[in-house]
């Protein structure tokens, strides 16, 4: 039986209680681990680490998949109070809640305690509140997020009323004022004017601001001189009510925005480092990622003869052991979209992705899954507000090399520089030095690839370098040396994963994907679930008639995130957290397995062809209106010529006599003939009776004398 690797936010069964442990901390040598009882939220318990993954071994513990307490949220999807709430605690929290592993043993933790409660104000209670509810949700910073949306008026902002609310005033007799709409209003419109701004001025100076302009009244005197005099003081809101209210109104990545600029905010304050000395260099201690944009030329699955462009490639590397451990193969970007995909691929089980692409593996030839400690990038993409669902929901430190410095993500960029050599310089569609040069060729014309086997052949070469490449200029440890470790990725990274701890964390692949994924809204409309020209159907919406509903009131908007890599499902964010997936409504199944842009390409050439067949469209409207008019003339011109006039009553009153001759000529007329005969003149039809006297109609006489005349040959 293999011994099953523990990492942090490993989540272990007990066969026996049935609760459920997280692992909080493993030791660099793995002698030692700390794991954490959820439900009874015990403080964490120490361990030898082989006895641990001996209880596993045994079924003592087993490993589970799914993780009911993880907190891992986009933060598009989080409300303003939500992201305002867990920012205050992580000020509070978050350098206690790293300092591991000291947090885990009872003096240090006690001491910890103790100097938090002190510079917060916080009781120590609280303060381990806090600490248990880190250690149950998933060790992010997303763990503080405030369960708003399942509490009733708990903590609903309350109404002023005549009493005046909060403590009263300690210097004065008077009463004070409550801050009403109108109050917060103006509170809102003076921090804008006076405070929020790159002045930087202090909050005292906006509210003296605010005094003059709005509680101040200036009187003419007789000297010519205006005279300040404030209104009653019973009406003038305190310093301690206007700090109060725009603590309330702003969070403080927004006041660092308003009063910094994005762009210092970026560089100087934004939340995504940590301590850097944080991990030991293993085995998902730090990542590396970078795009480039693919030198080769692609074409579209729905036409094959249509280009549809360069692929855009992203590559994760592991520093420690050069194993690439996620990718993307797309036509998104460069841009955060092919970047957060290609961190759920390196979270992502590699068997199954592979299988999608017709590619057996086994989970030993590439075994990277799960999320590291600190990501290397660009600038761009990782210093974009949405990184910060990296840093907030999956607690991952951002590392940005700076500005035209290449070279600092030297790992990658050979990745870079490999695959081009090897691969793609020799695909059919790829970029040409020679394409300017006179009588060279125009390699474009020369693409057959589509995405899907495009991508297949970089997963190959992923493979080929990760299991069988020996890397070049690769100084091994003494370590590596001694165990006789060869420079291949594979090898490195199994033997980093023996005999050095980094940072690499388990997380619900589901739950990774949903934290990545781009948020957007979608209609619910008559057809079904409609997102970017796409329909959708889910349960949900059947069980509850939103068709039907739609079609009686109106569409309506809802959030959704989806893959842009697969767009045969979309997934519904309910307001509790949870999920409904949607599936491509079947009527669409051409769209199936196809990427976003190559639906968008479609899309595009569709427009297209319909704005190039306008004119044609034009004219044909034109001769079919002339036709037309030309059958009305005549017809006119007949009815002018009519020789027994009728009356309205007279043409009105026999329609259902006149259709009934009408059916009758049409019949004749009609009349199916399987032999070559000789046409039957109507106007010649024998008069014949059946047995009981009747007549019968002229149609079925000509019926009877054709079968006579059939039998008689």
């Amino acid at each position: 039986m293999s011994i099953k690797e523990l990492t942090v936010n490993t989540v272990l069964k007990s066969a026996e209680s049935g609760h459920l442990h997280r692992v909080l901390w493993v030791s660099a040598d793995k002698t030692e681990i700390y794991t954490f009882d959820m439900e009874t939220l015990a403080i964490p318990s120490l361990a030898e680490y082989s006895s641990v993954q001996k209880q596993v071994a045994e079924g003592v513990f087993t490993i589970e998949d799914s993780d009911p307490y993880i907190a891992v949220t986009a933060e598009d999807a989080l409300t303003d109070k939500e992201k305002k709430s867990r920012d205050e605690i992580w000020e509070i929290m978050g350098a206690a809640v790293m300092d591991e592993p000291r947090i885990f043993t009872k003096r240090g933790r006690g001491e910890i305690v103790a100097e938090v409660a002190n510079a917060s104000g916080k009781t120590r209670k609280v303060v381990y509140q806090y600490l248990k509810t880190y250690w149950k949700r998933g060790k992010t910073r997303d763990a503080f997020v405030p369960l708003f949306r399942s509490r009733g008026a708990p903590g609903r902002e309350r109404s002023p009323g005549d009493s005046k609310r909060g403590r009263p005033r300690k210097y004065d007799d008077g009463v004070g004022v409550n801050v009403d709409d109108g109050i917060k209003e103006i509170f809102k419109k003076s921090a804008d004017k006076y405070y929020n701004t790159r002045k930087e001025n202090t909050l005292q100076h906006a509210y003296d601001m605010m005094i003059k302009d709005h509680y101040t009244l200036f009187k003419q005197q007789s000297d010519g001189k205006t005279k300040a005099e404030l209104v009653s003081e019973e009406k003038i809101p305190t310093i301690a009510q206007f700090r109060y209210w725009y603590s309330k109104m702003y969070g403080e990545k927004e006041k660092l925005i308003k009063r910094k600029g994005e762009t210092k905010f970026n560089l100087d304050h934004r939340a995504v480092t940590g301590k850097s000395d944080y991990g030991v260099m293993g085995p998902g201690a730090k990542y590396e990622i970078d795009a480039t944009i693919g030198d080769i030329y692609l074409v579209s699955r729905f036409n094959r003869a249509d280009i549809i462009g360069r692929p855009v490639l992203y590559f994760v590397v592991d520093m420690f052991s050069r194993m690439v451990t996620g990718m993307y193969v797309g036509l998104e970007g460069p841009s955060w979209v092919g970047m957060m995909m290609s961190i759920a691929n390196a979270a992502c089980d590699k068997v199954a992705y592979c299988a999608e692409y017709g590619i057996e593996i086994t989970e030993e030839e590439w075994p990277c899954r799960g999320v590291p400690g600190a990501i290397r990038g660009d600038r761009g993409e990782l210093m974009s507000k949405f990184a910060d669902t990296l840093v907030n929901a999956l607690n991952v430190r951002i590392e940005s090399a700076p500005p035209f410095r290449a070279d600092m993500k030297g790992i990658v960029e050979q990745q870079f520089n490999k695959i081009n050599r090897v691969a793609v310089s020799f695909l059919p569609g790829h970029v040409k030095k020679d394409e300017k040069e006179r009588g060279g060729q125009d390699y474009r014309l020369e693409a057959i690839l589509d995405i899907q086997q495009f991508t297949k052949i970089m997963i190959e070469c992923v493979l080929y370098h990760n299991n069988r490449h020996l890397l070049e200029d690769f100084e091994r440890t003494e370590e590596m040396i001694t165990d006789n470790i060869a420079p291949i990725p594979l090898d490195m990274w199994n033997w980093g994963i023996t005999h050095r701890f980094g940072a690499l964390r388990s997380f619900p692949e589901e739950t990774v994907k949903l934290a990545l994924m781009p948020v957007d809204t979608a209609t619910v409309t008559v057809k079904g679930i409609r997102f970017k020209g796409l329909y959708y159907l889910c349960e949900r919406a059947a069980t509850e008639d939103w068709f039907e509903t739609a079609r009686a009131k109106g569409s309506w908007k809802i959030n959704i995130s989806y893959d842009p890599r697969n767009m045969n499902t979309i997934y519904i964010r309910e307001t509790d957290g949870t999920v409904n997936i949607c599936w491509l409504a079947e009527w669409q199944e051409k769209y199936q397995g196809k990427c976003l842009y190559e639906i968008d390409f479609l899309h595009e050439a569709e427009k297209l062809m319909q704005h190039k067949n306008a004119p044609n469209k034009t004219i044909s409207k034109i001769e079919l209106s002339v036709v037309i008019d030309e059958v009305i003339s005549e017809a006119q011109e007949m009815a002018r010529q009519t020789v027994v006039p009728k009356s309205k009553s007279e043409r009105t009153n026999n329609i259902r006599e006149n259709r009934r001759n009408e059916k009758e000529i049409n019949r004749q007329s009609e009349v199916f003939s399987l032999a070559a005969e000789e046409p039957v003149e109507t106007a010649k039809l024998p008069e014949s009776l059946p047995e009981d006297g009747e007549p019968i109609s002229p149609t079925l006489a000509l019926i009877k004398k054709m079968q006579e005349e059939r039998f008689n040959g």
